[in-house]
């Protein structure tokens, strides 16, 4: 008889962290870190010391104290003793924080799986932000690819591609000795690879599961129109068609579907789109993944930022080994001051720096990133500094955005599709909803077991 323990992602968003028993099989689906995690605790410098392990995140009951779970260097000044892991492995759905942050803490002896383009994004994110952005040691990673099957133990698990707004999300739908079980990670059907989370239905379908676990992030929306991925690219490109200065714009680096809205609405309006070095490196180390990426090396609707440094001559020495790959591409404040109108430059909140230099005139600006993030609590801080720049230097501010999950409709037709006998609602802070969907709703409680 399988069981799932909800150590994370019931009754909340994010911060997947389920276990799975079945026979003597143990496995987790994801080990993400939840949203706001410890803020009620930390503040800006007063932080964990990283060289005390999990000694005040148990304190706090941040984490869950599992036995043969976390790493010997983790449980040093803990009261849990280490002991040799028993879990058989960790299933990664995407690479998302809420889904995989957590992985640092594990002993390095249990086994990783992650999809091959995950694996490939957390590797540039390493790279990136060395500092802020670790996996912690494992000793062995699995890749998989979409439907290609592998085995734990007896489990038979299945990854099949969905559409999220990262690259290299997946659902699993796992074989074990009581039947199949569904697990959905976060999907959406409103971009332009509907088709992946539609083929991940079908597979589920057939299947004929007698447990689904099922993200519902959007649960709360219930008139809310749909925005879809064409939708964003048109509002972006009407901006853009309607500015006589330059158009700055904010999305995620690792959102490739929005990165290819603004590529298309600055081609089709006549502009080159500007894009600093990290995102330069992001593109360039996935376009083998992802074929519609165009070339960051060789795209002529492409130049690559470099901001002023150390010499103050935007020589090779002033930056990382890394960023003089695209030295052939550079664009500088003073290319872009001269015809402003040219450019679509992507321009997060760690760079509003650069509008001292670029000091533009009849500016707009579009949001294109989470509303959460945005319009959610314990933002005003930094709310209040976009807002001060925007004022400061003119710049008309819109918003174009949909989001990374499915709507409440959708969830509710695929739920009638795959038609689980038990249904299970994770990722959502409304679990609720789902007794509206289906005759047999178990909501789960954090830290609680379900057996089934």
């Amino acid at each position: 008889m399988a069981s799932l323990t909800f150590y994370g992602g019931a009754g909340e968003i994010g911060g997947n962290k389920i276990l799975l028993k079945d026979l003597d099989a143990k496995i987790y689906l994801d080990f993400g870190e939840e949203f706001g995690f410890g803020e009620e605790y930390f503040w800006e410098y007063l932080q964990p010391r990283a060289a005390n392990g999990l000694e005040v995140y148990f304190e706090f009951g941040l984490v869950p104290k599992v036995e043969k779970l976390y790493s010997k260097a983790m449980l040093e000044r803990t009261p849990l003793d280490y002991e040799e892991p028993d879990i058989d492995g960790v299933i990664i759905s995407h690479a998302h924080s809420d889904h995989l942050g957590h992985l640092p803490f594990i002993d390095e002896k249990i086994p990783l799986y992650m999809g091959h383009g995950a694996r490939r994004i957390t590797e540039i994110y390493r790279k990136l932000y060395p500092s802020f952005y670790n996996l912690g040691e494992h000793e062995n990673i699995v890749d998989f690819s979409s439907k290609e099957k592998f085995s734990i133990k007896h489990l038979e698990i299945e990854p099949v591609h969905v559409e999220h707004s990262i690259p290299g999300a997946y659902g699993f739908i796992i074989k074990t000795s009581g039947g199949n079980i569904v697990y959905t990670g976060d999907l959406r059907m409103h971009g332009p690879r509907a088709d992946m989370t539609r083929e991940f239905i079908e597979r589920a379908k057939e299947a004929k599961p007698y447990a689904m676990l099922c993200e519902g992030t959007r649960m709360e929306s219930e008139s809310e129109h749909n925005f879809t991925e064409g939708e964003v690219g048109d509002k972006v490109s009407q901006i853009i068609k309607g500015a006589n200065g330059i158009v700055f714009g904010y999305f995620s680096m690792s959102n490739i579907d929005r990165f290819m809205s603004f590529y298309n609405a600055a081609r089709e309006n006549g502009r080159i789109l500007v894009v600093d070095t990290r995102l330069a490196y992001v593109l360039n180390n996935l376009k083998d993944k992802i074929s519609v990426l165009p070339d960051v090396l060789e795209d002529e609707n492409i130049r690559v930022y470099y901001r002023l440094a150390k010499s103050c001559t935007f020589c090779e020495k002033d930056y990382y080994v890394w960023e003089r790959e695209f030295m052939g591409r550079k664009i500088t404040y003073e290319d872009i001051r001269k015809n402003p109108e040219k450019y679509v430059m992507h321009l997060n909140f760690n760079k509003l720096m650069e509008l001292v230099y670029l000091q533009p005139k009849d500016a707009h600006f579009i949001y294109s990133s989470s509303e959460h993030f945005l319009e959610g609590e314990g933002n005003e801080e930094e709310k209040k500094r976009w807002e001060a720049w925007m004022g400061h230097f003119g710049i008309e501010f819109h918003k174009a955005h949909c989001s990374g999950h499915a709507s409440k409709e959708d969830l509710g037709e695929m739920i009638k599709e795959i038609n689980p006998e038990i249904l299970i609602p994770i990722h959502t802070s409304k679990p609720e909803e789902f007794l509206k969907l289906h005759k047999n709703v178990r909501i789960p409680k954090k830290g609680e077991t379900i057996e089934l």
